[in-house]
């Protein structure tokens, strides 16, 4: 008997000792609606570590009956719904900023065909319509110098995702109605359905205030819906999320390809999301030096409208690692271990 402890004893410490070190870990499971995981982890430890606290965070949030929200349904209690272009800023509305031309719109499939731009990723998004007008200044000449552009995405899931994608860690946020982000000449933010865009054409302490005051007036048009009473909408399922979260790497998707998109390095296999499902995820750093926020582990929780289709995605990405022989692990609490790159010893 004293000979099986100890036998068993010695095969946990090996297990543990497995699980510090380093690599390249993926921890993928799934509880009710939701499948969970965690990308890019330095050790199976910490891997294990952060699947705990997700699902303590599940198990006390969510009761099993609300589902969320799903692609094109439009919550218009307490929320405007308005075209674009009447959220658009009159002139002077911003402290001497007038339009330079009337405002344009595109509808559609139309968005920035006549523009060397990419609009697959509002396309994934759910875009509807777009209005946009550009500002001048007598203070600063003749020209325009700032190009305001708002974008009806449907939801407020789909607005918040498109501007979660232009987010990055580090960057400088503005308060804005809701919170903006400045970065390279950009003013950007969401509220309620809305993804507001503004464009700098000179870098100059001057237009980045015009800038700010026409965001403003833009978000004193919006209001919101209150998320208050819905279970597991965006805001709540990013609650889900472990706390120290590197600032400004929230994202939130709708589509494997969108999340391929904010991730140029995830593993072959991941969950595979369905039309109504909704992803958000965060960076979480290995230790406290900021810098290396870029090597930080990703963590992710996806939310179906049923358990059974979070049972089928999940059945579905398990075959997938067994069609490929990929050599797996169960965690404590029944997760899928890979290291996905060990590190040569």
């Amino acid at each position: 008997m004293i000979r099986e402890i100890s036998l068993i004893f010695l095969f946990c410490l090996i297990l543990l000792s497995c699980h510090e070190e380093q690599g390249n870990w993926t921890a993928v499971h799934q509880e009710g609606a939701y499948i969970y995981g965690v990308w890019k982890s330095r050790t199976a430890k910490i891997a294990e570590q952060t699947m705990i606290e997700v699902a303590a965070n599940i198990r006390t949030q969510d009761d099993g009956v609300s589902a969320p929200l799903k692609r094109g349904v439009k919550e218009s209690l307490g929320q405007t719904n308005i075209a674009p272009e009447h959220l658009l800023p009159a002139d002077d509305e911003a402290a001497g900023w007038v339009r330079s031309r009337a405002p344009s719109t595109y509808q559609g499939a139309t968005l920035y065909r006549d523009r060397a731009a990419a609009p697959a990723l509002y396309y994934a998004y759910g875009f509807q319509q777009q209005a946009e007008v550009e500002y001048q200044n007598p203070r600063f000449g003749s020209k325009p110098l700032i190009l305001l552009e708002i974008f009806d995405m449907e939801t407020p899931e789909n607005a918040f995702g498109i501007y979660s994608f232009n987010t990055y860690p580090q960057a400088k946020f503005e308060w804005v109605g809701s919170r903006a982000m400045l970065s390279g000449g950009y003013l950007r933010f969401s509220k309620g359905k809305y993804f507001i865009q503004i464009e700098g054409y000179e870098f100059a302490t001057g237009i980045r205030d015009g800038m700010i005051m026409l965001a403003k007036s833009v978000a004193a048009r919006i209001k919101a819906p209150s998320t208050l009473s819905r279970k597991r909408d965006w805001a709540s399922i990013l609650r889900l999320l472990p706390n120290n979260k590197v600032n400004g790497s929230v994202k939130l998707f709708r589509t494997n390809w969108a999340l391929s998109q904010i991730y140029s390095t995830l593993p072959e296999n991941v969950p595979q999301l369905n039309d109504e499902a909704l992803g958000i995820s965060a960076l979480y750093k290995e230790d406290y030096d900021s810098a290396k926020w870029m090597d930080a582990r990703i963590v992710f929780i996806l939310c179906f409208p049923e358990p059974s289709m979070a049972e089928s995605a999940y059945t579905l990405y398990r075959q997938a690692l067994v069609e490929r022989s990929v050599p797996v692990e169960i965690g404590v609490s029944g997760e899928i271990l890979i290291n996905e790159h060990p590190v040569p010893k």
